[in-house]
């Protein structure tokens, strides 16, 4: 069977006279040896010189909590002759930050995190320590995106067809002129690319919450709660991210970070000064 043939679309940047190739910075929360980060880097190979830096493995608890006063083990992985890996036992978030500061030659240009499994939308997105990698390059000033799929199981998912899937828009986002903190949310139908029926721009629906706590009390009088997953039952906003990858649409939520709300800051400052004011009286 001949696999896909790629053409090699390696991205030149020019800065004076000095022309250098795109650095590309990749990490997953899946782990350093899950099938999503490796097509994802063998994709992006073909852009720029890419870097991976990964937590060791997927355990959830690992890839959400920070490592303050903790020292990390960095250790090179064997991936490709092309590709530089490595397993760091951090976070995503940490991952990204330490291969800006540290592993990389200069800041990357782009950061990548995925392809993870399981799809990122609606609230969901907000939880993911996927996500979070992406905050942290926006954090940096780097564009970013958070790549996941509609799928949990790694093995009914045929990556190659999904690296043909996403090629062109791979393509696309490393030859725009993209503002520095440009960061995406990207999800991904489990579909070869003949089934894909296109790509919207959408918002991440907020108001979903398709995970419910079901209480539960034990026959000694304990109480349990369960976390269930209803999205076979619940209503979806038609003009969302949950529905449409749904109907087998790619979805790229662009999303908007903000360390302070500049708009209200007037607002607010008068009303503390206010309240202070009155706690002095």
């Amino acid at each position: 069977m001949v696999g896909t043939v790629y053409e090699l679309n390696i991205n030149y940047c020019f800065t004076g006279r000095v022309l250098f190739i795109l650095k590309i910075l990749v990490t997953n929360e899946d782990g350093i040896f899950s099938a999503g980060v490796i097509a994802l880097s063998e994709l992006l190979s073909h852009f720029g010189k890419v870097t991976v830096i990964c937590p060791q493995n997927s355990d959830y608890i690992n890839n959400v909590k920070t490592s303050l006063n903790r020292p990390l083990s960095l250790k090179k992985v064997e991936y490709s002759d092309t590709i530089e890996a490595y397993s760091v036992d951090a976070s995503p978030s940490e991952c990204v930050k330490l291969g800006i500061e540290e592993i990389t030659d200069g800041y990357p240009d782009f950061v990548f995190s995925g392809i993870n499994l399981g799809a990122n939308v609606g609230r969901d997105a907000f939880k993911s320590p996927s996500t979070r990698a992406i905050e942290e390059a926006f954090l940096h000033d780097i564009p970013a995106a958070a790549i996941a799929i509609d799928e949990f199981n790694a093995c009914n998912i045929n990556f190659s067809k999904i690296k043909d899937t996403i090629y062109e828009l791979l393509s696309n986002l490393m030859n725009k002129n993209l503002p520095n903190r440009s960061v995406f949310n990207i999800n991904i139908p489990n579909e070869a690319k003949s089934n894909i029926k296109g790509l919207k721009v959408l918002p991440m629906d907020t108001n979903v919450s398709k995970y419910r706590f079901k209480k539960l009390i034990s026959l000694d009088s304990g109480i349990y709660y369960f976390l269930e997953d209803t999205k076979d039952s619940f209503q979806y906003n038609k003009r969302s991210d949950v529905f449409y990858i749904q109907q087998n649409y790619i979805i790229i939520s662009p999303i908007v970070l903000r360390n302070t709300c500049d708009n209200e800051l007037e607002s607010y400052q008068n009303w503390f000064e206010e309240l202070q004011h009155e706690s002095t009286q």
